[in-house]
């Protein structure tokens, strides 16, 4: 079981999303590039207020070709997609806790991209959200939310 944000939590992730026939179905087609970026906060024990984690997802007619940090992010205008997302919120999608529809659709996360995309392809992010709270495997060695 690899603990959260490790290269081995990423690559378990990648190979969940890949095998998922129901990801497959409900991707888009086409290639995208979708930028995540973590902020710390004050409830995380992972990451520390004012400090930031980037992802880079890579995926490719329904596959995720790639998933990985970065230490200094892409440009924007690069990206099809961003998600700006509190770090206590991605460790409660990340637990099965919190609804990423939901913390969207509120603002908890904030999304830049072509939301015509999105809306179409919504029961995509229900998938990936029970392949986050169900499938993968995390270590949780600070804690594991809810954080008190």
């Amino acid at each position: 079981m690899p603990a959260i944000y490790t290269k081995e939590w990423y690559e378990e992730l990648k190979g969940l999303l890949n095998r998922n026939e129901e990801v497959a179905k409900n991707a888009p087609r086409g290639k995208f590039k979708a930028l995540a970026e973590l902020r710390g906060d004050t409830l995380s024990p992972y990451l520390a207020d004012g400090k930031k984690l980037f992802f880079v997802v890579l995926l490719d007619d329904g596959k995720c070709t790639d998933y990985f940090e970065v230490q200094e992010p892409p440009p924007r205008k690069e990206c099809d997609f961003i998600f700006e997302v509190p770090a206590a919120v991605f460790e409660g999608v990340a637990a099965g806790l919190v609804d990423p529809v939901e913390a969207g659709l509120k603002g908890t996360i904030k999304i830049t991209g072509d939301m015509r995309i999105l809306i179409k392809h919504a029961e995509l992010v229900n998938v990936v959200n029970e392949i986050y709270a169900r499938e993968v495997e995390t270590t949780w060695p600070k804690g594991k939310p809810p954080y008190n």
